[in-house]
């Protein structure tokens, strides 16, 4: 009987599955598309046992693997530093957090299931960002990335994984980018209608008054824009629909 990839990978791995305290496998369950990439849940009580070696203390039951618990305020990753730590928050709150000028402000708050952390360790480039763990604290799993160094085709499905959750990201930024310019030209759209109007009335009270007026092409080009805004909407529209539904592709990206 042929073996199942599965099979293999798990031959491959228990010589390294030295961990002492791994984490609960359930936890895996929490990593969105997990169980979609590791199906197998034989796989996963070695993936959560798998160690490494300490390179002060020599200890080689240092899991990669862990689940560890923030108090509010407390940094998980640094700005300009390089680290190759991957986290899924499981519960509570983490803040991604940027300063400008001793100005801190915070430019996501993040949901249980979230992957944080994962561009710049792909890269192998210093972290662009602070992470803290933000109100009541947040437990999280984190994954030290060397991982990957122990089976190349671990390595392919743990890349698939994280591919996945930028997916989800870029997805979810692309569509706040949609409901942005839905917005700003829904303004533009009512400022031009509120110009027709007063344009209009204008155009009455000259006409009325015996006034020799002759409507300028403003109007006509404002009705023209008008038009235009409205046929803007309606696409942006439609695809906000279709985002919704989940068969919005990315710039044409599937």
């Amino acid at each position: 009987m042929e073996k199942s990839k599965s099979d293999i990978l798990i031959k491959e791995l228990k010589p390294f599955a030295k961990a002492k305290n791994p984490i609960n496998v359930s936890h895996l369950e929490k990593i969105r598309y997990f169980t979609d990439i590791f199906p197998e849940k034989e796989l996963w009580s070695v993936l959560v046992r798998l160690s490494k070696k300490d390179l002060i203390t020599h200890e080689e039951d240092i899991p990669y693997l862990e689940q560890k618990d923030y108090k509010e305020g407390d940094k998980l990753i640094t700005k300009g530093l390089f680290d190759q730590t991957l986290f899924w928050l499981l519960s509570g709150h983490l803040h991604i957090v940027t300063s400008i000028k001793d100005h801190t402000n915070t430019i996501h708050e993040s949901k249980a299931g979230e992957c944080i952390g994962e561009l710049s360790v792909i890269r192998g480039s210093m972290r662009t960002a602070d992470v803290l763990a933000g109100e009541g604290g947040a437990s999280v799993l984190q994954l030290d990335w060397s991982i990957i160094e122990r089976s190349p085709e671990l390595g392919k499905d743990l890349y698939h994984l994280i591919a996945l959750h930028l997916a989800d990201k870029l997805d979810k930024a692309y569509g706040r980018q949609i409901k942005i310019i839905t917005n700003s030209i829904n303004m533009v759209h009512t400022k031009a209608a509120d110009l027709i109007k007063k344009n209009k009335k204008l155009e009455k009270i000259l006409y009325e008054s015996s006034i020799d007026y002759k409507p300028e092409s403003q109007t006509e080009q404002s009705e023209s824009l008008i038009d235009d805004l409205a046929k803007i909407i309606e696409s942006l529209s439609h695809m906000e629909v279709q985002e919704g539904e989940g068969r919005f592709d990315l710039l044409g990206i599937i």
